[in-house]
């Protein structure tokens, strides 16, 4: 589902990207008399394969383009030529007169840009206040034919047909996903403007996801299968998670500004300090920040340390790439409102052992984020590994009460 070449010379100098597509269907066009000042209904389809399509539901004007990935809303500002620009992860999304366009993810730092075909479509697929929800199903999912990896799906259906959820792992969530079952066949997706996620599956045998596929953007598939949980079901497996190596909670990098900083933690220190090891290009890592942000809020004499591990540093200008999507990933998220309280700083590449070794106080890094929280008097920090995001209903509950606990100095090292 590549755009076709002589077009696409043409279309990327118009739009930065391209907007038509090869050997697929005709979809129907947006209204043609519709005011462009107007809201309009319909639904972005983004083309994986020859035989997969994300579907997210959507409403645009000339000023923003508003998508609905299930409980979460995106909100999309103009900017010309038909682009809108993706809050958070940035990148950009375009569409031609006709409907068809493209997403380009600014955060994949590849040459060609990383592009995914799309068309909007007048409709409305967006899931009603209204949906009656039936009860939360729970199924154990297995990812690969060779050293598979586990994750749960956490599972409501609707009268209508719809299903939405999430899918928990051992060091964090795949944030929401929505979709309907029609027939015997399953389908999910999530766009948050960093992921683009879909899975497919066969239903027809009890209590079974059979011939399952997962699909990550238009560069990556993998098969699943998966079963309803029972008691049987043993835990996921622990994440692993990293543990203070008693050396000094130390970091050095640049600023925004591109200039030389650096921290070291003292146990005499009166502040509580959460240093936060992240990378622009990981919604798990929004999601925790989102909930710092409110902890902030809740406690004046907390500081956040926000340490960035980013892509494409080893290309030319990736250091002034990195700390510009860094600055945008500071506005869209209002992270001036602290002033002094909350800080950024670039510190490497994204690469977990990179990340262990630029932070030696850590045994491991499994995953982003980690959190580390320093309060005053405290022997040892507090260490996280990974984070269950507002997708999660009930362990974002606890993720909460866990740092809340912590930030308090109410929780041990673990």
């Amino acid at each position: 589902m590549r755009l076709c070449g002589p077009y696409r010379a043409v279309l990327f100098l118009a739009f930065g990207l391209g907007f038509v597509r090869c050997g697929s269907p005709q979809l129907d066009d947006p209204s043609s008399t519709a005011n462009p000042a107007e809201n309009t209904k319909g639904t972005l389809v983004f083309f994986l394969s020859d035989s997969v399509e994300a579907r997210i539901p959507a409403m645009k004007s000339a000023q923003e383009m508003t998508l609905y990935n299930g409980a979460e809303t995106l909100v999309l500002t103009a900017e010309d030529s038909g682009c809108f620009r993706v809050p958070v992860f940035d990148g950009t999304l375009c569409l031609g007169p006709q409907g068809a366009g493209a997403w380009t993810d600014v955060l994949r730092t590849g040459e060609p840009p990383y592009v995914v075909d799309l068309k909007w479509v007048d409709s409305d697929e967006r899931m009603s206040d209204n949906d009656t929800w039936g009860q939360t199903e729970y199924w154990r999912m297995a990812f690969g034919l060779e050293n598979p990896w586990f994750g749960d799906l956490v599972l409501q259906r609707s009268a209508a047909g719809r299903i939405k959820g999430t899918i928990e792992t051992a060091t964090g969530d795949f944030r929401y996903l929505h979709g309907s079952v029609e027939g015997f066949n399953l389908n999910l997706q999530t766009f948050d403007g960093a992921h683009l996620f879909h899975f497919k599956a066969n239903t027809s045998i009890a209590d079974s996801l059979v011939d399952g596929v997962f699909s990550s953007g238009n560069h990556y598939t993998t098969p699943f299968i998966a079963h309803r949980k029972s008691d049987k079901d043993p835990l996921l497996a622990s994440g692993n998670e990293a543990v203070w190596t008693g050396l000094p909670v130390a970091y050095s990098g640049k600023d925004l500004l591109g200039q030389p900083t650096e921290w070291t933690w003292s146990p005499s220190d009166s502040a509580v300090h959460v240093l936060s090891v992240m990378g622009s290009w990981c919604p798990n890592c929004m999601d925790e920040h989102r909930l710092l942000i409110a902890l902030m809020e809740e406690h004046p004499n907390m500081y956040v340390h926000t340490l960035a591990f980013e892509r494409g540093l080893n290309r030319d200008n990736g250091e002034t790439a990195a700390l510009k999507r860094l600055k945008q990933y500071s506005r869209s998220l209002e992270l001036q409102r602290f002033e002094d309280r909350w800080s950024i700083s670039l510190i490497g590449p994204a690469s977990k052992k990179e990340a262990q070794s630029l932070l030696p106080f850590l045994d491991r890094v499994v995953s982003f984020p980690t959190s580390i929280v320093m309060t005053p008097g405290a022997l040892q920090p507090w260490i996280h590994t990974g984070f269950n995001g507002p997708a999660t209903g009930q362990k974002y509950a606890l993720e909460r009460s866990r740092f809340s606990a912590a930030i308090s100095g109410l929780t041990e090292s673990r």
